[in-house]
């Protein structure tokens, strides 16, 4: 089914999932662009999965890396400073995108939309087990834990959504099944929109789902958003 472009002023604005101080970014966006509908890439699944879940999953995870450090005779302080060790804590819990959002959105009485797939997250969570068990641990504090800067994946990020059909990065897995999340959430956009008739919609997502030319049409392309109307969490400070 061709979606309508969009002729609504939506802009789309790209995170980096794990950028550390993406919630008072996020924050200071929304009360700089003011938006009166909040559509946010999480799915009302994994909302409330972790609406129910994240503390327990968090203690568990907590334990076990503290389980792995004591092993592997590493500080558990130094072990939860771990680019990776840090990035499941953030996977586990509600992202920063949807409670900036949600706190927005209370304060002034706007609207906030789990736009994501249901059934892609119920995969995505499906792996969660091994992503948080002690074996996997043991593997990622055997990996660099460095990792790569915010300011550098914002960087690449910038390159992806600006640049032509060679460049943006495609999924690893299951096409297919990207696309029917892609082509969900352009219908929930769409849905919201003729729902509501904001004069300010915003789309906050992470970035990927910006650029173009992949072999998954991705929300921009579906709906026709153009470049001007794409904007990156990062340059909004600059």
């Amino acid at each position: 089914m061709p979606f309508p472009r969009i002729s609504s002023g939506l802009i789309l604005l790209g995170t980096v999932h794990h950028d550390p101080k993406g919630f008072s970014k996020t924050s200071v966006f929304l009360e700089d662009h003011r938006p009166d509908l909040i559509l946010v890439e999480i799915s009302p699944f994994a909302l409330k999965f972790r609406k129910e879940r994240s503390t327990e999953l968090r203690k568990l995870f907590l334990k076990r890396v503290q389980m792995v450090s004591q092993k592997l005779n590493i500080d558990f302080g130094f072990a939860m400073k771990h680019a990776q060790i840090c990035a499941i804590l953030r996977q586990i819990s509600i992202p920063y995108e949807y409670r900036a959002s949600a706190a927005y959105a209370k304060k002034t009485r706007g609207h906030v939309i789990a736009a994501d797939y249901s059934e892609f997250s119920r995969k995505w969570i499906e792996t969660w087990p091994e992503m948080i068990s002690a074996e996997n641990i043991e593997r990622l504090l055997g990996l660099d834990s460095a990792g790569p800067t915010v300011s550098s994946l914002y960087a690449r990020a910038s390159k992806r959504i600006a640049g032509g059909p060679s460049l943006p990065e495609t999924p690893s897995s299951d096409p297919l099944f990207w696309q029917e999340r892609e082509k969900h959430m352009a219908s929930q956009i769409t849905s919201a929109l003729q729902r509501f008739s904001p004069e300010r919609p915003v789309y906050i997502g992470g970035w990927w789902h910006l650029c173009r030319g992949g072999t998954v049409e991705t929300i921009r392309e579906l709906l026709g958003i153009e470049a001007d109307s794409c904007r990156l969490l990062n340059s909004c400070f600059f």
